[in-house]
């Protein structure tokens, strides 16, 4: 069994919804290493400064955010990360992923969205970070998880910033064997994908100014 060729050497949910959505722009990312093109803007900004609050278990200092983030089921391992692999027949896929909250026990998380797109049941069913965490704790644990939660806190733009409601959703997703399977082969095919293109990339050549 040979260790696939990957820019990264391991695949992420990240990754993995980039070359779906995008395989061009994941080149230039991942290929190219240019990072100056990843997307930022102040919804995005926000959730970061929500998630690095959460993780480090601190306050962000504002009261709407710091009261909806108090809401929020906690277990004891915050946004550790899952280094495992997918060993298909032919090749061994590395993967890392970092569900927001983990029960060290039970396997059992939680991943926490903030944004102004509003998150209902069947976004949260099909999002495939969850299913793609789902087949991360399978892998290295042997576990079959039923379910994980999805938690949404919803913000409104004001102006140029972002801003709580101080509402917060919390959604339910249920998994079985067939979604982690089918994953894995979604994973086995966008890897396979990626080293194509990765082992037989030339870079253009820079254009003297």
């Amino acid at each position: 069994m040979r260790k696939i060729q990957l820019p990264k050497d391991y695949l992420s949910y990240t990754q993995v919804t980039l070359w779906k959505a995008n395989p061009e722009r994941y080149k230039k990312l991942y290929f190219e290493n240019r990072p100056e093109l990843r997307v930022s803007n102040s919804a995005m900004d926000y959730g970061k400064v929500v998630a690095d609050a959460l993780e480090n278990e601190k306050e962000t200092g504002d009261l709407l955010t710091d009261t909806a983030m108090s809401l929020l089921t906690k277990y004891d391992i915050r946004d550790k990360e899952i280094a495992t692999s997918l060993k298909m027949k032919d090749v061994e896929i590395p993967l890392i992923g970092k569900p927001d909250t983990m029960d060290s026990k039970t396997f059992a998380f939680r991943e926490y969205k903030t944004g102004t797109v509003k998150w209902t049941q069947k976004k949260a069913q099909n999002h495939l970070q969850m299913k793609f965490y789902a087949m991360l704790i399978y892998l290295e644990h042997k576990k079959i998880l039923k379910e994980a939660y999805l938690d949404w806190i919803e913000t409104v733009r004001e102006g140029n910033e972002i801003k709580p409601t101080g509402h917060v959703d919390s959604f339910r997703v249920v998994f079985t064997l067939t979604d982690i399977l089918e994953t894995m082969a979604l994973v086995n095919r966008v890897a396979k994908e990626i080293e194509v293109e990765w082992t037989t990339y030339v870079p253009e050549p820079e254009i003297p100014f």
